[in-house]
């Protein structure tokens, strides 16, 4: 017997839909609970990076080829600096052969179209939730219209704000702490070999910014513009347009950084704050859990979030399915992803404030760390942090 007949999930994220998709495949019923109504506001979003952990992750529910074919394999990231030298190289095809898995630039909104299609009619939209109660043999969700729905397990899967964590802190705790920058995420249509190679992501180094970038197809580049709250004044979208600020920002930087930004459309460019969690919380009481950034929720620089969201879903899927009960297989998967995601959040915070100086001596001490560890040592303990994916139940 599975640990959870009937498991409610908040949220029609990432997540939240690789965890229903895990529970269905193991026989479990699963019911995905969404506040939007429309389809199309879920599949919204810019491009990321699924790395091999995620990919290995979608291969345990038979996803990961499909969402191999709806992207871009990256085979290089590459480091330089704002005037253009470059600080490290990694060479990523040699360690897709060695886990048996390839890393993969894709737009955020083909990732949820394959979930959502998998999931199928086990999202039910327009459900906004309000309140949960536990008892010895289940849980109550209620949501905003007066309805109720019953069932062994409730995850949490709505989020940085999530309203599930909140009803289990009874709304009460510190807010998400902001990561002192802000990340302009956009996807340009800008075809050219010559303007943005196939297969390599570059990020460059700045100082107080940061731009990323890789090609997503034949005809579209994603970007990110990572603005530090010490640049903040240079860019002031009371006067000008986001386009316009962001072009004047990076008007010095090597190409094709001005020409993608030029190429943008003003409305695709969408500007949002960096906030993460502190690990150390508790993610579970009894029969109710939390999973993605209602857990653990991480800055964007080591390109996880999705990943870990994706990770934490199969885990939590497999030990529903198979724990002898709820309570036990929310005890065990809390116990199993603390560490791993707690190393994450850090990892990505500290690679963060890297970014946030805008001093030149100080810029230019971080290059030249950057430039002696990068490819090395740096290089070695991102792949041993990535690949410690413990898939065991």
């Amino acid at each position: 017997m599975p640990g959870a007949d009937r498991v409610i999930v908040i949220g029609a994220g990432i997540g939240g839909l690789t965890t229903a998709i895990a529970l269905r495949r193991e026989g479990v019923k699963a019911e995905v609970f969404e506040r939007r109504e429309e389809p199309s506001r879920l599949l919204t979003g810019g491009g990321f990076m699924l790395w091999h952990n995620a990919m290995l992750a979608l291969r345990r529910v038979g996803l990961d080829d499909s969402v191999a074919a709806a992207g871009e394999r990256i085979r290089f990231h590459e480091f330089r600096s704002a005037a253009g030298r470059r600080l490290a190289r990694w060479k990523i095809d040699p360690k897709a052969d060695e886990c048996g898995a390839p890393a993969i630039a894709l737009r955020r909104a083909d990732l949820n179209t394959i979930l959502m299609q998998e999931a199928g009619e086990a999202v039910h939209l327009g459900a906004r939730f309000t309140s949960f109660e536990q008892d010895a043999d289940g849980v109550t969700a209620h949501f905003e219209d007066g309805s109720s729905v019953r069932g062994d397990v409730l995850i949490g899967a709505d989020g940085l704000r999530s309203s599930v964590r909140g009803a289990m802190r009874r709304w009460h705790e510190a807010p998400p702490r902001h990561a002192g920058y802000t990340a302009w995420q956009a996807i340009t249509r800008l075809p050219g070999e010559d303007l943005v190679p196939t297969g390599t992501f570059f990020n460059l180094w700045g100082r107080g910014l940061r731009f990323l970038y890789c090609r997503l197809n034949e005809h579209e580049v994603y970007w990110d513009a990572i603005t530090s709250d010490r640049v903040r004044d240079r860019f002031d979208t009371m006067r000008y347009g986001k386009r316009e600020a962001l072009a004047e920002g990076y008007r010095d930087w090597p190409g094709p950084i001005p020409r993608i930004v030029e190429s943008t459309a003003e409305d695709a460019i969408l500007p949002i704050e960096i906030f993460d969690r502190p690990p150390g919380e508790r993610w579970s009481d009894g029969r109710v859990t939390l999973v993605g950034d209602a857990a653990h929720p991480m800055t964007l620089n080591l390109s996880q979030g999705a990943g870990q969201a994706i990770e934490s879903g199969i885990t939590l899927g497999g030990l529903l399915a198979s724990a002898p009960s709820p309570q036990a297989a929310l005890r065990d998967y809390e116990e199993r992803r603390r560490d791993r995601t707690a190393d994450m959040v850090d990892t990505s915070w500290w690679i963060g404030s890297m970014g946030r100086p805008r001093g030149a001596v100080v810029c230019g001490l971080r290059n030249a760390f950057m430039r002696a560890t990068f490819d090395t040592f740096a290089f070695r303990q991102s792949y041993s942090l990535m690949l410690d994916t413990g898939f065991e139940f």
